[in-house]
């Protein structure tokens, strides 16, 4: 977890409404947000607003009540990873 990139408020709730989830509720400080799993359950989780940087063990909690990997979360954030190669258009 040393490596992992540090998002914001924003970033999290863009990148998790790309995988498919929906703001639920908005209280406070935080947003809840939800998806719909193919087994009629709802995977559930809530980010706090107006963060330039969430920690790192809430970024982590957050990801496990959203049931989503770190791979997953970085391709809906549209991060580039390393060791991947850009194709060139020429």
């Amino acid at each position: 977890m040393s490596g992992r990139k540090l998002f914001s408020s924003d970033e999290i709730i863009a990148a998790l409404q790309r995988a498919g989830f929906e703001l639920a509720h908005k209280s406070g400080g935080h947003q809840a947000l939800k998806r719909l799993r193919p087994d009629g359950s709802h995977d559930v989780t809530v980010v706090p607003l107006n963060k330039p940087e969430v920690a790192k063990g809430t970024f982590e909690a957050l990801l496990k009540l959203a049931n989503v990997s770190y791979d997953d979360f970085l391709i809906w954030a549209k991060v580039k990873t390393k060791g991947r190669r850009a194709k060139r258009k020429y």
